[in-house]
């Protein structure tokens, strides 16, 4: 089931994007930029993939929200083929700072791609998060998912806790973050992903690490901000 295991791992993907702007905000609102983050396995030694997102356009409503359209892309070293290309989707930063993204209609997409036969229906799947998050916070819970063919994919994020605030250094830089910790689940027929993540967050950038744990505490995967292009 790679190719279930690929769409899944794009919803995680786009939950862990982000940067500041007008307003403040964790989101990209930097009209251009290129985030390239790179995977590896806990010891740095085995390489996952390569993530890029790039903002492609910035436009403000008239009510003072921010429609920002991004495009994620991953390049897998573990599957042949992903997608046919990147997955485009939409972000909405309003006033106050806080960042609304579907990860099922871009999951949605991104499936679309691979399997242009099926017609697949996204439901749920709201991500937000404020821009003035600290330390005891608890994050909205994220229940979502994509049908098609009588198949379901469900993505339930719960557990979503801002547990410290950190000055990390990572290949990109040296960034002040709040780091947030979460419990993912994804299910699929034939498929289960179940884990416990921590993640990064800069104003200006959003997403600086994102670390992925087996539920016995083993670390699976760490992945980081290489690059701003």
């Amino acid at each position: 089931m790679k190719a279930i295991s690929f769409v899944a791992a794009l919803a995680a993907l786009l939950l862990t994007v982000g940067a500041a702007a007008q307003p403040k905000t964790y989101f990209c609102t930097r009209n251009g930029v290129t985030l390239r983050y790179e995977r590896f396995d806990p010891d740095s030694v085995k390489h996952w993939w390569t993530q890029t997102t790039h903002i492609d356009k910035i436009q403000k409503r008239q009510d003072g929200c921010y429609d920002i359209v991004f495009t994620s892309s991953i390049k897998s070293d573990k599957v042949k083929s992903q997608v046919k290309g990147g997955v485009s989707s939409t972000a909405v930063v309003h006033p106050d700072g806080t960042v609304d993204i579907n990860i099922s209609d871009a999951v949605s997409i991104a499936a679309k791609q691979r399997f242009s036969l099926f017609d697949f229906k996204p439901k749920g799947g709201i991500s937000s998060m404020k821009s003035t998050i600290k330390p005891g916070d608890k994050l909205e819970e994220i229940h979502g998912g994509v049908d098609w063919a009588g198949i379901k994919l469900s993505m339930d994020y719960t557990d979503r806790t801002v547990i410290r605030r950190e000055t990390i250094t990572v290949p990109a830089g040296t960034f002040d973050c709040v780091v947030v910790k979460e419990h993912k689940l994804e299910k699929a027929p034939l498929y289960k992903r179940d884990r416990i993540t921590l993640t990064w967050y800069a104003y200006g950038i959003g997403l600086v690490r994102h670390d992925t744990f087996f539920l016995d505490g083993r670390q699976e995967c760490s992945e980081k901000l290489y690059a701003i292009e």
